[in-house]
């Protein structure tokens, strides 16, 4: 993958899309680099390349803490 080294099923990004800051999780990466990504904003979901997008952050939530989260 061009910017990310690894997405898997699960991740959460961070991501510029056409000048518009957006959360997602991944729902599916395909064998070509290819993730299908569920829009936190309620928006359709929506297939992209990595190389799509900009200022990208990935988070994996197995290396959150937990307890952190278990408010």
């Amino acid at each position: 993958m061009s910017q990310i080294e690894t997405v898997t099923t699960g991740d959460v990004f961070e991501f510029t899309l056409r000048g518009e800051r957006r959360t997602a999780v991944a729902m599916l990466v395909t064998d070509d680099d290819v993730i299908l990504l569920d829009l936190v904003d309620g928006d359709r979901p929506v297939w992209a390349r990595p190389s799509q997008l900009q200022d990208v952050a990935v988070f994996h939530p197995d290396n959150i803490d937990m307890a952190a989260t278990a408010a």
